[in-house]
């Protein structure tokens, strides 16, 4: 009776928020996809997610369970990536709201597939079961995820919170020299066509890849190369400068909406509705209030594109400010990069500590198991371009594409 009572409760809840999300698009709609209620995981979360898990039931009954949460999942994550702030605020929503949030992303993880998914949602049914049975002795440990998850506000980490930066690497060690790395990308990218092929064709599902990334680090030539062998019908690129003075007076979404992906096709955001974010927070452009309510909004806004069936790829290109000068004197010292240059460059390389502190943030803050930040090491670039490429190949297998069939065709011939 519980659990019926538990699918009937989640079943409305996400009713009402696919209806408060139609209410709040405007101006330029999102495509009408197929309906996808149950965004899926993404690997690398679902690891942070069984890991922090385990923790939790290992500490035995409930009455230890409130301590290890206040140990385990409250603190920001030891390991501060996006994949496992994702995978806490997972945890968090799903305790504070045990009747509607646990079940609905339990159907995630099972839409998401594979061993570690299992595992994963039953150790999040094995939890819910448990304070189910504990009653009274279950009710402070939803109260204190309940108050996490109000310090959230929308988002998914506490104000203050940040993904390190200095602590995640910006060149693979021990990975394939630049010469394997580019071998490989040619056969992810001839995969990846494949795949794209399949997506055009039962045109249900889209993608949008979000690429972010300090100047230098790569964002132009991840999408030449990275894409490069990709059907160009299919894929279309938007590049995200300084809002227009026209723009600007409007809704930071506005300009986004526009260029979102049509059934059947790829977007890519070259700089994103992430720069509305980032670019205020370290120019103090907008108050303090703004920028907290936009990155509720930009977590709501990802979660309607995913509930519509857009699979959202964001990527942190990461690289060392060493490198960044490196490149910076390259266009300056060589006259066919000089159309690269800007004297904005040294600007904002003046301000370098700043904006990994804010981009720290965002992806602490943005990273949700729907739509999970990726952070690329881009000091070098075969190696870089050949994790985005991969990375866009593993999401479109994971999006269980077809070839449409056609009732009939098999009795079509074609006159002489």
């Amino acid at each position: 009776m519980v659990g019926v009572k538990r699918n009937i409760a989640s079943l409305l809840a996400a009713i009402v928020v696919l209806g408060g999300l139609e209410s709040r698009a405007s101006v330029a709609r999102v495509p009408v996809l197929r309906m996808q209620t149950v965004p899926a995981f993404r690997g690398p979360v679902i690891e942070q997610m069984n890991a922090q898990l385990k923790t939790l039931l290992d500490q035995g009954p409930p009455s230890q369970l409130l301590r290890s949460f206040q140990s385990v999942v409250a603190p920001a994550p030891a390991a501060a990536t996006p994949e496992a702030f994702a995978a806490r605020a997972a945890i968090v929503q799903a305790l504070a709201a045990p009747e509607s949030a646990l079940p609905d992303i339990v159907r995630s993880l099972d839409a998401a597939g594979g061993r570690k998914a299992a595992k994963a949602s039953s150790r999040l049914r094995e939890l819910g079961r448990m304070l189910d049975a504990a009653q009274d002795e279950g009710k402070p440990v939803i109260a204190a995820a309940a108050a996490l998850n109000a310090r959230f506000d929308g988002a998914t980490a506490a104000p203050g919170e940040a993904v390190d930066l200095a602590a995640l690497p910006t060149e693979y060690f021990g990975g394939p020299s630049a010469k394997k790395a580019a071998r490989k990308l040619k056969k992810e990218v001839k995969r990846a066509d494949a795949l794209e092929d399949m997506l055009a064709a039962a045109k249900t599902q889209a993608v949008l890849i979000v690429v972010q990334g300090m100047d230098t680090a790569g964002k132009d030539g991840v999408i030449k190369r990275g894409l490069r062998g990709l059907n160009p019908a299919w894929v279309k690129v938007a590049a995200f400068k300084k809002p227009s003075a026209e723009e600007a007076k409007q809704d930071f979404l506005v300009r986004i909406r526009k260029e979102l992906p049509a059934p059947g096709t790829i977007a890519v955001f070259n700089r994103s509705q992430y720069e509305d974010i980032a670019v205020p927070a370290v120019y103090g452009t907008q108050s303090a209030s703004e920028l907290e309510s936009r990155y509720a909004r930009l977590v709501a806004f990802e979660r309607e594109l995913a509930e519509k069936g857009i699979r959202i790829i964001k990527v942190f290109l990461h690289v060392s400010k060493d490198v960044q000068r490196e490149r910076l004197q390259r266009r300056v010292d060589r006259r066919d990069k000089h159309w690269k240059f800007s004297e904005s460059d040294l600007e904002t390389r003046k301000k370098w500590d700043e904006f990994q502190r804010a981009y720290g943030r965002i992806l602490a803050r943005t990273s949700t198991y729907w739509a999970p930040w990726n952070v690329i090491a881009a000091d070098g670039k075969p190696a870089r371009d050949y994790a985005f490429t991969r990375l866009l190949r593993k999401t479109l297998e994971r999006m269980s594409l077809s070839y449409p069939v056609t009732p009939g065709f098999h009795e079509v011939k074609i006159p002489r």
